[in-house]
């Protein structure tokens, strides 16, 4: 007897009302012969209690994931997924959904794609983040989107490359962005936009209190350090995808690299990354 194909629902309770779209991917799944998995929380809260699977067996045992929500909920998901190298379909159930394939309306064609075969996988690399901190001790993170050095006020941070000193950077902040993340925070702190599979990495200094600041590009292996010179009396934090994980001070410092993982995401569509570029950002004006 064949085995029953295992995927994954995870969705954002914030944005599936009454969790109504993912009832309906429950549905369809069991529809095409497939054993949808969703977390126990989730199976409580949603009345599915049959499909009900502890989370660490969902990311690990799934044939692909499927996330119903915005980018943030693929993002979250993807660093989980990347360690068993499981793909993501992102279903968006948000505003722009940069990183998404479809929204709800095409969900039925788009997983049918899927589960045919009638997909792509894009690779998209992480970052490692060594933080080392004296109040909260040293900490290993990874991001998808980016890493950066955030402020309550001014904040001087010196910037090195393969451990050779690039510049000093007074303002805002400092952000080191990956391809994926390059159409983020990135670009709204005036960074660059980095093809998906691009092999390297944008440092955008946020808000610069200096004429001559500008966005570095390197390589996706280069090393990038981080280290807080001086910054005033208020609260500054190391920022991982938009989540604030730990204090710094002067003389704190992060390390950052190419992570181990990839995060793989499914697309379906035929557009390429100049088409969905120029559809969601510059025609809809935002992410």
């Amino acid at each position: 007897m064949m085995q029953m194909r295992k995927i994954g629902i995870l969705p954002n309770a914030r944005k599936d009302d009454n969790f109504t779209a993912t009832k309906n991917l429950v549905a369809l799944l069991k529809e095409k012969g497939c054993q949808p998995m969703v977390s126990e929380s989730v199976a409580k809260n949603a009345a599915l209690l049959e499909c009900a699977t502890k989370e660490d067996i969902i990311f690990r045992d799934a044939e692909f994931l499927i996330t119903l929500g915005g980018d943030g909920t693929m993002l979250s998901a993807g660093k989980r997924a990347a360690k068993y190298n499981t793909p993501l379909l992102g279903i968006n159930l948000g505003h722009l959904g940069f990183l998404t394939d479809c929204g709800p309306e095409e969900m039925k064609e788009t997983v049918e794609k899927v589960l045919n075969g009638k997909y792509k996988l894009e690779k998209r690399m992480m970052l490692k983040a060594e933080i080392n901190s004296k109040k909260d001790g040293k900490k290993i993170l990874i991001a998808i989107n980016e890493v950066s050095i955030s402020r309550g006020s001014m904040v001087d941070v010196g910037v090195y490359v393969n451990d050779e000193f690039i510049d000093e950077f007074f303002g805002d902040g400092i952000l080191v962005a990956t391809p994926t993340g390059s159409t983020a925070y990135n670009l709204a702190a005036g960074g660059p936009i980095l093809k998906s599979d691009a092999n390297m990495v944008a440092i955008t200094p946020i808000c610069p209190h200096m004429l001559h600041a500008r966005s570095i590009v390197v390589g996706a292996d280069d090393v990038v350090m981080l280290k807080v010179n001086r910054y005033t009396r208020q609260r500054l934090y190391a920022v991982i995808d938009g989540q604030s994980v730990c204090n710094l001070e002067t003389g704190d410092y992060i390390v950052i690299s190419r992570a181990e993982h990839y995060t793989n995401i499914i697309k379906t569509g035929d557009l390429g990354f100049y088409d969905v570029l120029r559809e969601k950002m510059f025609t809809k004006g935002g992410r």
